[in-house]
């Protein structure tokens, strides 16, 4: 945490970034590393729609990798439930992708089509309400989904 106690700092592990989606054999998404660059767009994803304010402190070359540094704002909150995570998604446009679990056991999957914007590993840890009662997401996996992947959504998205 900073000095302040306005912002958390993280660093990834060396040489991982967190993950990202790909289609395996038979058309179905699943989770996989991501790339430094696949990293740093979620990020920018995340400041983008939930209008966060992640910010890049810095990159350094560790014995096991690269390693990307970052701070968020520090929030002061409490647990979210899956219900509000459905109203604070449904909100934002994002229509949920039924029965697809990618991520922590039990979270959720969302699409929102507007921008093509996936977001997995929706669970009540990757949320905190702040004292003022708003939801706010801070760690789920974002993505632009391709042609390739909103196809393979498809089946999954409630009619």
């Amino acid at each position: 945490m900073a000095e302040d106690g306005e912002r958390y700092f993280k660093a990834t592990f060396p040489g991982k970034f967190g993950f990202s989606v790909i289609l395996v054999p038979g058309g179905l998404p699943d989770l996989t590393e991501a790339t430094p660059l696949e990293y740093m767009e979620r990020l920018l994803l995340q400041n983008t729609i939930f209008g966060d304010t992640v910010l890049l402190e810095g990159v350094a070359q560790e014995a096991g990798g690269t390693v990307i540094v970052t701070s968020q704002p520090h929030i002061t909150g409490g647990a979210v439930s899956q219900e509000e995570i459905f109203d604070f998604m449904d909100r934002l446009w994002f229509r949920p992708l039924q029965c697809l679990q990618l991520g922590r056991p039990g979270s959720l999957a969302f699409y929102r089509d507007l921008d093509e914007v996936t977001a997995f590993d929706a669970h009540p840890g990757n949320f905190v309400k702040d004292t003022e009662g708003i939801v706010l997401p801070i760690d789920l996996i974002l993505l632009r989904a391709g042609d390739e992947l909103q196809k393979a959504l498809a089946p999954f998205l409630a009619g």
